[in-house]
């Protein structure tokens, strides 16, 4: 089994997944061959193809119809979503997604006891966007929340040198919070979308240490620094926190549970999901979309076709010369972000006062959340589990890996005396997700719309129009393709 450097993302899905221990990741993966059984895992959990060798999977059996109402192209969130709303009115529905397991970013994989993320932390709990329309299409979930574990701030502040505060608003002198709350509250009537946060902040508000937080907040919220972050996303994401409020939550049981939510309302409404089933091909016929052929040589047809996998994989799947060249120069344009997180598994915790530190100031980590602070289940008995996340300012992600230790040393001086796992996870280059950031000039309604330039073909995913903090900006895109085939 090789891997193809070139293609590999860093997701590090791989090594989660591999029962013998036989993959390690310092931004790319690598295989020790001695350990390693050629099982095959590898290949049906790699998002890009990066894996070749002589190892196989036998591809499941399952029956798929010839045709349906709608085909969906993969089983992220944004997919099993739309998939659910359409079952449950009564269409025809088929998703079929290219690894051995749905979900997408969106859920978890098992790794050493701790329910690790495959890319998302939170959707901010019941009052989120995502939360809505949980609830909307009845896909019963569970909360645990701020106000369950008596905890009055979504995040505390913990500089570098060593400052710490409970909350932005410590953390400001009384006149400066003021005027930074006035920005917020004015910025929601005003077009910020081609402003950058910091330039509105610091229109408003002369100081630095709040600069360095909002930045640590927005890049944790996006991946995005606050040179390039609109206002406007800024303003929606304080927002849609505070709506949040002390009902900020996650999911019981880990963010895998809204997967398995939206996997329940599909199937009890007739609705039908196949895992290791790869889309080689969205047919045409006449200019509009038909159905999808699949990699072992099936068809499918479908009076809609829907594509949840990232517009680079949209624009191969469909064939770059059947697409508008104006569309094409648009997606050729699109700014990605490049992010990464780091999950660490410890025996003592590190955080106690709140379920998210943000970190003004350090060269790499800007947030990190604490799943276990409200839901301990999903890590091993006694033990804490904890998502990093920073931004990514080179292709070097080892030495980017190593200037976010060296953040979490200075953090935590005892992390490596109670340290149990590392596991880093990059999301670069063609990962879907990563191929659209918001950016100014690619937010709101200036991200690409749902309907495509072809007829009958739609997307859903992080490309798609819609603000908010990351993945919670999805359900805006699937509620406007819903619009669309009702």
């Amino acid at each position: 089994m090789e891997v193809d450097r070139d293609r590999c993302t860093g997701c590090g899905y791989c090594l989660l997944t591999c029962p013998a221990e036989a993959i390690k990741s310092d931004g790319w993966a690598t295989i020790d061959e001695e350990k390693c059984t050629l099982c095959g895992l590898c290949p049906s959990v790699c998002p890009n193809d990066a894996f070749s060798g002589d190892a196989t999977v036998q591809e499941p059996k399952r029956e798929h119809e010839s045709d349906y109402d709608v085909v969906i192209i993969g089983s992220g969130i944004g997919g099993l979503m739309t998939a659910a709303a359409l079952a449950r009115d009564g269409r025809r529905v088929g998703v079929f997604e290219k690894l051995s397991f749905i979900g997408g970013r969106y859920t978890e994989i098992d790794y050493g006891g701790y329910a690790v993320t495959t890319g998302a932390w939170t959707s901010l709990g019941p009052k989120s966007n995502i939360g809505e329309f949980l609830s909307e299409v009845g896909a019963e979930v569970d909360y645990l929340s701020l106000r369950d574990r008596r905890c009055d701030q979504q995040f505390s502040i913990r500089f570098k040198d060593g400052r710490e505060y409970p909350s932005l608003q410590a953390m400001l002198p009384r006149e400066d919070w003021r005027a930074f709350v006035r920005a917020l509250v004015r910025g929601r009537k005003l077009d910020l979308q081609e402003a950058s946060t910091r330039d509105y902040i610091e229109e408003h508000v002369k100081n630095d240490d709040l600069i360095r937080a909002v930045n640590a907040i927005a890049a944790t919220a996006s991946g995005v620094d606050i040179d390039q972050f609109p206002a406007s996303e800024y303003v929606v994401i304080t927002r849609d926190t505070a709506k949040a409020g002390l009902d900020f939550a996650v999911t019981i049981g880990g963010v895998r549970t809204l997967i398995e939510a939206l996997e329940g309302v599909i199937t009890s409404h007739g609705g039908q999901i196949f895992p290791t089933k790869e889309v080689s091909r969205i047919l045409l016929d006449r200019g509009a979309a038909t159905g999808i052929a699949l990699q072992n040589g099936d068809r499918t047809k479908a009076d809609s076709v829907i594509h949840n996998g990232g517009i680079g994989r949209f624009v191969k799947l469909v064939g770059p010369e059947n697409l508008p060249p104006e569309y094409l120069a648009r997606v050729e344009k699109l700014v990605p972000v490049d992010c990464a997180a780091i999950i660490l598994g410890t025996t003592e915790p590190l955080l106690t006062e709140a379920p998210i530190l943000m970190t003004p100031g350090t060269d790499r980590v800007v947030g990190i959340f604490a799943p276990t602070f409200l839901d301990p289940s999903v890590a091993p008995e006694g033990k804490h589990m904890y998502d990093v996340f920073l931004p990514l300012y080179s292709d070097d992600r080892t030495k980017e890996l190593e200037l976010a230790m060296g953040d979490l040393r200075a953090l935590f001086p005892d992390l490596d005396d109670i340290l149990d796992i590392m596991v880093p996870m990059f999301f670069t280059g063609a990962w879907a997700g990563t191929e659209s950031g918001q950016t100014v000039g690619q937010v709101g309604d200036q991200r690409l719309d749902p309907k495509s330039p072809i007829p009958n073909l739609y997307l859903v995913g992080m490309d798609v129009i819609g603000s908010g903090a990351a993945g919670d900006l999805i359900p805006i895109g699937v509620r406007r393709l819903l619009e669309y085939l009702s």
